[in-house]
């Protein structure tokens, strides 16, 4: 490890952070195979449009075309089902991409910099509310300390939920048999 990565973060934490990325990825891959599928574009067209798009306006335009081309209710839900899931973790996934991780309380665990004086104290979590995310709320059950554990946990729910999603989508022909 480099003397510029405190010593709390180790590869295995690294790691895990990555793996929680990367499973965000393949979740916004999949609702851009949504989105090319529904609207009879090629998948790559969907993500040059959409590239510039973070996780919640990507799921508005996945919302707002679903709803355009009047796939059915039923199936709209379950793909929310799906995509709530992720919606619980964004906060952990935007912490992991935009700030530095130090030691936290308990022993063992880590949390984001910015949370310095640590849950319990005067600063507290803020997060984004809404599908326009045009407000915050301060949220003292909000989760921002992580052991390993806890992070390989998180992990294996975002798998789950990938694959779960994929069959499904791939089931009722929402996505194409071959995705570019």
């Amino acid at each position: 490890m480099s003397k510029g990565t405190p010593d709390c973060i180790t590869e295995q934490y690294l790691i895990v952070f990555g793996t929680v990325i990367h499973w965000f990825a393949r979740h916004e891959g999949l609702m851009q195979e949504i989105m090319a599928t529904i609207s009879g574009a090629d998948v790559t067209s969907i993500k040059l449009l959409t590239s510039g798009l973070n996780f919640t306006e990507k799921r508005h335009a996945l919302f707002s075309l679903l709803r355009h081309r009047a796939v059915p209710v039923d199936q709209i839900d379950q793909i929310q089902n799906y995509i709530e899931v992720l919606h619980t973790y964004s906060p952990l996934r935007n912490d992991i991409a935009h700030s530095v991780w130090i030691e936290g309380k308990p022993q063992n665990s880590i949390w984001p910099a910015w949370l310095k004086a640590g849950p319990g104290t005067a600063i507290k979590p803020m997060r984004e509310i809404g599908d326009d995310a045009k407000g915050f709320i301060e949220d003292e059950e909000d989760k921002v300390t992580y052991t390993l554990d806890n992070l390989k946990e998180i992990v294996e729910i975002l798998e789950r939920n990938y694959v779960g999603f994929q069959e499904y989508v791939a089931g009722t022909g929402l996505i194409s048999a071959n995705p570019v």
